[in-house]
């Protein structure tokens, strides 16, 4: 029997050399863990950062579109006259009445303009006529709104003069070359080069490849227009187009993420705004607060206010800046967020405690801030001369 050498026999690891191998795997191991979980965290910061700056630009495409688009009226520019208010029930002010006793509106004032949510039922100034504030998916109080009104590029030349019995006649029916889709209720326009007049589509009817369009009382104050639209002189110039008025503000979704905050989006009311079959229009999530500035011009100086300023004027407007606050579903900082940030010029700093419109919440949830300055291209000169209050005519 052959014995085996002392030398060649097994050794196995001590107690000292196991527990060295021990402690360096639990030190890779713990370096894996840290590097996977950077890399999970920066993977997830960057898909925030990029969802918010998709966000943020649909957001300020929309509302940069319609405030560029303010007061447009067609071929007339708004600066050198404005639309004359057919319609019995347009969101558009009544400022007094001409010597002859025609009502007169100013498109002026309400074509671009703001409020300040003090609370969800109570915006200051008051936005529009006829406009109430939302219950379901109510505004964010210390936020902004913005609306806009104006008519629509997505304009029809009409076939012929409007007539009655062959005969041109401004009470006549519109007859469009192409299907607009107006439906009775609808506000619409009609303009050329030298009138422009709002009204209601009192009917509505497919006529070949366009409409038939009425404008008859009592959804129109006497259903005639102001001019007889589609002389020989005319026609070429004359479009009709739908009326769009836009309301827009952050509201409360109802909805929470993974540790009970607030979920909140831009929402886009447009008219009619009393019709509980056209409720306010979620845009897009993740808008935590917008702010407006007004730019408003006194002489030569262009000066921005908020819409509760005693400066302002709707109809002084020449500019607006739009500031938005876009935040992360979840929390994924590290830290609670301390930032102040500013948006159209505005502070808006962090909350322990719940936070409004005025603040934001202190929490691990991650924010980026956007801001754009937007022309009113189609501010009329005349504005100011036009919303003076002139006193009815004596009966």
């Amino acid at each position: 029997m052959i014995k085996q050498s002392p030398a060649l026999k097994a050794k196995g690891m001590s107690l000292v050399e196991l527990l060295i191998a021990m402690t360096l795997g639990l030190i890779l191991m713990t370096g894996m863990i840290a590097v996977f979980s950077g890399n999970k965290r920066s993977s997830e910061l960057n898909t925030a950062m990029a969802n918010l700056q998709e966000n943020a630009r649909f957001a300020l495409g929309a509302l940069s579109e319609d405030v560029r688009m303010a007061a447009y009226q067609g071929c007339l520019d708004a600066r050198r006259g404005s639309l004359i208010v057919k319609s019995a029930d347009a969101p558009v002010p009544l400022v007094g009445f001409e010597t002859d006793g025609t009502p007169r509106h100013d498109f002026g004032i309400t074509s671009a303009t703001g409020a300040v949510v003090v609370a969800a039922n109570q915006w200051e100034p008051a936005i529009i006529g006829g406009f109430t504030p939302p219950v379901v998916n109510p505004a964010i109080p210390g936020t902004h709104v913005l609306a806009v009104q104006y008519g629509s590029t997505n304009d029809s030349g009409i076939t012929g003069p409007i007539n009655v019995g062959g005969v041109p006649n401004p009470n006549g029916p519109i007859v469009t070359e192409d299907n607009l889709n107006l439906q009775p209720g609808d506000l619409a326009i009609i303009a050329n080069c030298d009138n422009v007049d709002l009204f209601t589509v009192s009917a509505a009817a497919i006529n070949g490849n366009g409409q038939t369009l009425e404008h008859t009382a009592p959804r129109n104050i006497d259903g005639s227009l102001s001019a007889r639209y589609g002389l020989p002189n005319n026609i070429a110039q004359t479009r009709v187009m739908r009326f769009v008025s836009n309301i827009y503000y952050i509201g409360d979704t109802g909805l929470e993420n993974d540790t009970g905050d607030q979920i909140r989006a831009l929402y886009q009311q447009s008219f009619p705004y009393d019709d509980p079959e056209n409720p306010p229009s979620e845009l897009v999530q993740g808008i935590e607060n917008m702010r407006l500035s007004f730019g408003i011009r006194t002489q030569n100086t262009l000066r921005y206010v908020t819409a509760n300023d005693p400066l302002f004027d709707p109809a002084r407007v020449e500019s607006i800046q739009i500031g938005l606050i876009m935040t992360s579903w979840n929390a994924i900082a590290e830290q609670d967020d301390e930032n102040t940030y500013v948006i159209a010029g505005q502070e808006i700093p962090p909350a322990k405690n719940s936070a409004d419109g005025l603040t934001h919440a202190e929490d691990g949830r991650y924010r980026l801030v956007f801001n754009t300055t937007v022309k009113v291209r189609n501010r009329r000169e005349n504005s100011v001369f036009m919303s003076q209050q002139v006193a009815p005519p004596s009966p």
